[in-house]
């Protein structure tokens, strides 16, 4: 079965973008869908809308005001625009690709072009000067097609393509394509029944409808987006399947990864990098992230950059003596990004981080202005408690919304001290609308959600709650890491079976580890 990726990996790069199809290249996938625009002066570049709004900032991450045609623009006139600050900040600076670029990159990386049915819209001068663009490239792109009549006039031209057709589907019409096409360069699209695809008119894949089109071409599925829906899909015998990236063709296995760890160089850890290390290869774990605190609030009362930037360099030595036993990341943990910009944008600077951890340890609320962790809650009234708590729900949702960051770490952490060291019941209800908000948020954003162990001691649970893991499930995300947010070198990858075993009865098929910023996934 081939994996296609729509728009490239849309669900962690801003889709139809260079990051978006050199992930998907990186990630194993085999086939690209796009979609094409026109410039005024007719530069064919990517582009799923026929506005640039959606999709695009001004330079400086302002929202464009108002409607931007892409067809009443030159090129030069787009390169002024951010395509990619839109999805996360860490894309800021993306330029509109250019169709031209994207063929080249994949004709060098043996990938295929599916190039959506759009272009129909053309004017026949576009169409004209598109199909000259892609002619040397006819092993590598594909055009997809909704009016049978149209593909088979494009036939015509491209002798050597592989079509696509997603059209309505009738024998007649199958027979019709096929006339003129061989079975082996045409693949049929039927919408695959899930949640994806809940808003389709149009019948959906059985087993009928599915034996049909296997008659006549390659059977193609639209769009999946768990694993767990792969079985189905092989049942009806599909081809191809379509996905935004939530299913990925190449895992590692048998590898486990610890992507929260502090050491010497966080204000509340004496454990050497080299020691954590050793543990972790102990234990099994294959890859570690160092991730020592960088607390904005206390800048101006020690030197919190020194640290961090001496662990990166303790993390580069010790890959040359244990990298092939344990890969070691680099990564930084910051918190309260939002408090101070000019703080964050400078730690940010630091190094070339593999990972950056996004948290917040410390909540401005009244008289209670300390980090939690050594706040006594015994001598706080309930009502201060719940406010509190509704502050600390406040601020994750600023740091989600202003910070550019990787991985969200353990929410929900003020109960690992509240519940967990206080033994104080707390209504987690209350908060379940900001908790279901967050957890899009970073859906949306292809940020993805730690599985902090470092709880289960004091109240059994992880952080989050398994409760609040299944929702992000049940919402679409698919982004986990685990963290056992060890100081010490014996708790490293502390709880981790427990948590695999946890995670995978609610339906995750994989972990993620961080490399230079980008996700991979580990089969579990």
């Amino acid at each position: 079965m081939i994996f296609q990726a729509h728009k490239g990996v849309s669900t962690e790069n801003p889709e139809n973008t260079m990051p978006a199809f050199e992930a998907a290249i990186e990630q194993g996938y085999k086939l690209i869908e796009l979609d094409v625009g026109v410039t005024k002066d007719m530069h064919f570049v990517l582009l799923h809308d026929a506005n640039i709004n959606r999709t695009a900032r001004h330079n400086d991450g302002g929202i464009i005001a108002e409607p931007v045609r892409i067809d009443e623009m030159t090129y030069e006139e787009v390169l002024e625009y951010d395509f990619g600050v839109w999805f996360a900040k860490k894309f800021k600076g993306t330029k509109i690709a250019l169709l031209e670029d994207v063929l080249n990159l994949a004709q060098k990386n043996g990938i295929l072009l599916k190039i959506d049915n759009k272009f129909q819209s053309f004017t026949e001068g576009q169409k004209k000067a598109l199909f000259e663009l892609i002619k040397p490239f006819e092993e590598t792109a594909c055009l997809t097609f909704n009016n049978a009549e149209k593909l088979i006039e494009a036939a015509e031209f491209f002798r050597d393509m592989h079509f696509h057709y997603d059209g309505i589907v009738t024998e007649n019409i199958l027979k019709s394509i096929r006339a003129v096409l061989p079975k082996e360069r045409l693949t049929v699209w039927l919408p695959f029944e899930c949640q994806k695809t809940a808003w389709v008119k149009v019948p959906f894949a059985n087993e009928q409808f599915a034996a049909l089109v296997k008659e006549y071409a390659r059977l193609g599925l639209w769009i999946l987006s768990r694993s767990s829906e792969l079985s189905a899909a092989v049942k009806l015998g599909a081809d191809v399947i379509e996905t935004n990236g939530e299913i990925k063709p190449t895992l590692i296995e048998g590898v486990c990864a610890d992507m929260h760890t502090h050491s010497e160089s966080s204000h509340d850890s004496v454990c050497r990098i080299e020691d954590m290390c050793l543990s972790q290869i102990e234990k099994g774990t294959r890859i570690m992230a160092v991730t020592d605190h960088f607390d904005t609030a206390s800048f101006d009362r020690y030197d919190i950059f020194t640290p961090i930037r001496n662990a990166y360099n303790t993390v580069g030595e010790l890959n040359k003596k244990y990298g092939e036993k344990c890969l070691i990341l680099s990564g930084v943990e910051i918190s309260e990004s939002f408090w101070y910009p000019d703080v964050y944008e400078k730690v940010m600077k630091l190094a070339e981080f593999d990972v950056i951890i996004g948290s917040v340890h410390l909540v401005k609320y009244k008289k209670m202005t300390s980090a939690y962790s050594g706040i006594d809650f015994s001598l706080i009234d309930m009502d201060e408690i719940y406010g509190f708590l509704d502050a600390y729900f406040n601020d994750v949702l600023t740091m989600v919304d202003f910070a550019d960051f990787d991985i969200l770490a353990h929410l929900t952490c003020p109960l690992r001290y509240i519940v967990g060291k206080y033994k104080i019941d707390i209504e987690l209800s209350r908060y379940a609308d900001k908790i279901e908000t967050i957890l899009k948020k970073i859906i949306k954003k292809g940020i993805a959600l730690e599985v902090n162990t470092s709880s289960l001691v004091l109240t059994g649970d992880f952080m989050p709650s398994i409760e609040i893991i299944k929702k992000y499930y049940d919402l679409g995300g698919y982004l986990i890491t685990l963290g056992s947010d060890a100081h010490i070198a014996g708790n490293a990858s502390f709880g981790f079976v427990e948590a695999i075993e946890t995670i995978k009865r609610i339906g995750f098929k994989n972990i993620y580890y961080y490399q230079k910023r980008k996700p991979y996934p580990i089969e579990i």
